[in-house]
Parts: structure tokens; sequence; C-alpha cells
């Protein structure tokens, strides 16, 4: 009970001094891992030239157990990707990204500038396995376009499902910043965009309402948002 006492007390001179100075000490800032190694190369450089003071401390778990942390204060905040069905929590909307087409290059869709949903119809996606986000909004473009899901198959990780396509196994959906230099494409994969409307994701920045970094995450968000947006345009 002491020890528990001694570490509350200490988190709440924590507290008190970063309400004080935000910007300085460090964050605990949560990403999902179909987004984290694509989004976190392009933005962490110029965050801590924005906050030279703030230590990013950097989780990457899946969606519901960041949501987790994020309630039992384990986390400051967390990018995920939206609707987030909480009260106690605030979410700042940052950025839309559009999904891709992939496909291996013999594939009759590959050779296409573009594609519509409807074209998806007759298709069977890889996808990732339970716990994913990325397979919840796949899930929901499959829906949508009549397509079907590849029995037998789940992927553990984004990387997993892009080689699977590559070794002409099947076709899915990426996120479109995984298709972003300097990330490397496999030679016989063909991404290919999709007419709009395009299906997408909607990424925030989560926190909870009651933090005392309230003001500053606002800020941070002001920071992100722009700096994700700007990668976009050149997919």
């Amino acid at each position: 009970r002491a020890r528990r006492i001694v570490a509350e007390v200490e988190q709440m001179k924590e507290s008190a001094r970063r309400s004080r100075d935000p910007e300085s000490g460090s964050m605990r800032l949560g990403v999902f891992p179909t987004l984290g190694p694509y989004l976190l190369p392009h933005i962490v450089p110029q965050l801590r030239e924005r906050f030279p003071q703030l230590e990013l401390l950097l989780v990457e778990e899946k969606s519901d157990v960041l949501l987790q942390r994020l309630r039992d204060g384990k986390l400051d905040a967390a990018l995920l990707a939206l609707p987030v069905h909480d009260e106690q929590l605030h979410a700042e909307l940052l950025f839309e990204e559009p999904f891709v087409f992939a496909a291996p290059q013999r594939h009759p869709l590959a050779a296409r500038a573009s594609v519509s949903m409807a074209q998806l119809s007759d298709e069977t996606l890889l996808l990732l396995e339970d716990g994913h986000c990325l397979r919840d909004q796949a899930l929901d473009v499959c829906r949508l376009s009549g397509a079907n899901e590849k029995s037998g198959f789940r992927a553990t990780s984004l990387e997993t499902l892009r080689q699977m396509v590559a070794a002409g196994v099947g076709v899915t959906l990426l996120p479109a910043l995984s298709v972003h230099a300097p990330v490397a494409q496999p030679p016989n994969i063909r991404v290919v965009p999709f007419r709009k409307p395009a299906p997408s994701r909607r990424i925030a920045l989560v926190w909870r309402k009651s933090s005392a970094l309230d003001g500053f995450l606002h800020t941070l968000a002001d920071a992100i948002g722009p700096l994700a947006r700007a990668q976009l345009p050149a997919l």
C-alpha cells in the first residue's frame, strides 16, 4: 500500500509539473500497427523540431489495447481510427486516409488507372486477423462493394498481407500511407487508386477529456494534422 501511495504522489507531482509546462517532459503516445510505421517517420522529426523539450514515448498496440490504456491513464493520447465510442474520451480528427486496391501484376484490374467499388463485387480479399481495426474497415468495404473475404487465411501484419498479394495468393486493400515512399513495394504487386468517392478511414488524436494536457494535446493535434495531410496528395 505504501509503494502505491508513493507512486500516486509522484504521479500527482508529475501531473502538476506537466500542467505548468506541458511541452517539456515525456508524453506517452499510442498508435496502431497499420498506421505507425507509415505515418510516424513523416511526422516525428518535425514534431521534435516543433517541441524540442518533449520526449515522445511511442507505444504500438492494437486499437482495443490502446483504448483500454487510455482509459486506465497508462497513455496520454493515441492515434486511432474513428469512430471511437467513449464519452470519457475526446477525439480530434487529423486526416482522412484513402485505401488503394493491391493486386498481383497479372490480375485483370492491375493495369487499370483506377477501380470502382462496384468492380470489387466479384473479388475475394485477403484480410488481417481479428483485432486489427484495418480488418474491420476492410470488412465494411466488402459489405458496401459485395466482395468476400478469402477463407482459410488471415494475415498477422500488413506486411504479410502485402507479400501474400505479391506472391499471387489474392488481392487486398492497403492504406494509402503504406504505399508511400520510402516503403518499398514488391516488384510484382500493383497498387490502383479508387475512383471517387474512394473508401477511406478517418484518423484522430484521442485523449481523456479530464487530461491535464488537454490544452497541449489540441496544440499537438494542430501540428500533426497538416504534417500527415501533406503526405497524401503525392500518393
